[in-house]
């Protein structure tokens, strides 16, 4: 028996307020954890972190990211489907382990950063623990059964964090964020063994693994290319400038990445199962696709816009002072966090239409041009990286805009009418609270974040409320019912 339009429908809803819950939790839970240990520890020290957990990221991204798209973008896959991708994840995780035991001095005589080697070492371990884990997070995440996701992320999160800030406390420095790292990934392995109703099986299929394979090369290919695109900065930044200003810029980012993962990535991991189960209906899938792009940008551009002009304030309090360094950083990234937030769809449509290509041919066009634009920027400091990659990703967004538009049929008129009055809505609010800032030139307080915060939700607000368009006030209205009738 086929579930009806409106199970189905439920399950989204929940599965995405399951995700949201789960994003959301995790990441304020790592962030708070983050800021205990900011205190304790240096730039350097998160530095040379930055730098192992991106050598670990690239083998993780690659194999496994492949795995999951090919098994994920299907409209049902089998238990023979999922036996076969758990198999292929354990197998394929052991000679990437050894690989990065053995290129690790290397890494590290490259860098000529001291103890890089023993740090990618220990941290390799998590590509093992990935590896196991993988296929559990594959079953829920199609089943949209992001609840079990959730107290996964929580437990693990809180167990690991609390270990690394014990060890910090005691004065274990770089030793206490590698901890961190490994003790949350395997803690999240046990819980999802026990939560997950699947279980791994012996049967395996050549022919899954071989539809599998030659999905799944796409997505590897765009696994490099996107790996290099979002952490290129990182490696020319370790490579030109040393660890300290590596550690500066990836605080600078953090609480972006953060607020990125918060509001966007809960829809993002729930979007292309909800894409790949209407990709045979062309008006379902358009309207899902706007419908996305339009309630992540109402969202978020007033998040990232408002973060951009009170980052001063915000490195001072959150961080400390000892990071004020980082402050430009985050105001100048923050700019485009919207449409990191909205770009993650244009690439699930292309996964859902079967076309995992087209992505990987984009993600390595951005590849090169992030490559270019920081070898000619990174040599005049961390400002004008995090300038370089702003302004790349300005550029370069319309790309990623036009391949999921053209394998849906919409017009860029269509598109751009969905994105616009946030848009504008949220720099009239910029412009405000940066005027604000010029003429009210306080100390930093967490009461004066709070009238800046008040200030700019009430201009957005009253910015929306004059420049949306009354069907687009329906369409928020109409929305907002659906939700509280689930």
């Amino acid at each position: 028996m086929k579930p009806s339009k409106k199970n189905k429908d439920v399950g989204v809803v929940s599965g995405t307020i399951w995700s949201i819950l789960d994003n959301a939790t995790s990441q304020i839970i790592t962030f708070v954890i983050f800021i205990i240990l900011a205190r304790f520890l240096n730039a350097e020290i998160y530095g040379v972190l930055a730098i192992s957990v991106l050598v670990i990221q690239f083998f993780r991204n690659v194999i496994f990211d492949s795995i999951s798209t090919s098994i994920v973008r299907k409209e049902k896959p089998n238990k023979v489907d999922y036996n076969t991708a758990f198999w292929s994840c354990v197998l394929f995780s052991l000679p990437a382990f050894l690989i990065v035991l053995a290129i690790a001095p290397l890494i590290q005589t490259l860098m000529g950063i001291k103890d890089l080697a023993f740090v990618i070492r220990w941290t390799a371990l998590t590509i093992l623990l990935t590896g196991v884990a993988r296929t559990f997070e594959i079953w829920l995440t199609h089943n949209l059964m992001f609840k079990q996701l959730a107290i996964r992320s929580i437990i693990s999160i809180i167990i690991g964090g609390l270990i690394g800030i014990y060890l910090a406390y005691k004065g274990y420095g770089v030793i206490s964020l590698m901890a961190q790292q490994v003790v949350t990934i395997l803690v999240s392995l046990i819980v999802l063994v026990f939560t997950t109703p699947w279980k791994p099986g012996i049967s395996v299929s050549r022919a899954s693994f071989k539809e599998m394979f030659n999905y799944g090369k796409h997505v590897s290919l765009g696994g490099v290319t996107n790996f290099a695109n979002q952490n290129s900065d990182i490696f020319f930044i370790s490579y030109f400038l040393g660890a300290t200003p590596a550690g500066l810029y990836s605080v600078g980012k953090k609480l972006v990445n953060t607020f990125t993962t918060v509001l966007s990535s809960a829809f993002m991991r729930v979007s292309l199962p909800a894409f790949a189960r209407v990709k045979s209906d062309g008006d379902k899938l358009r309207n899902h696709y706007l419908n996305a792009t339009y309630f992540t940008i109402l969202l978020t551009a007033p998040v990232f816009f408002g973060l951009s002009a009170v980052s001063y304030d915000v490195t001072f309090l959150v961080f400390g002072e000892k990071w004020i360094d980082a402050a430009p950083i985050m105001s100048i990234v923050s700019f485009v966090g919207c449409l990191v937030s909205i770009g993650y769809y244009n690439h699930n449509i292309m996964f859902a239409c079967d076309k995992p290509q087209w992505q990987s041919r984009l993600t390595l066009c951005y590849a090169i041009t992030n490559i270019i634009f920081f070898i000619i920027f990174v040599r005049f400091g961390i400002i004008a990286t995090a300038i370089a990659f702003t302004l790349r990703t300005v550029l370069m967004y319309p790309l990623s805009v036009w391949c999921a538009i053209t394998l849906i049929n919409v017009k860029w008129t269509t598109y751009i009418r969905s994105i616009i009055y946030p848009l504008i809505s949220a720099s009239i609010m910029l412009f405000c609270v940066l005027l604000f800032n010029k003429y009210f030139n306080y100390e930093p307080s967490w009461l004066m974040l709070i009238v800046k915060v008040v200030i700019g939700a009430l201009i957005y607000g009253a910015s929306i409320l004059l420049f949306l368009p009354q069907s687009d006030k329906s369409r928020v209205a109409d929305f907002y019912q659906f939700i509280r009738n689930r």
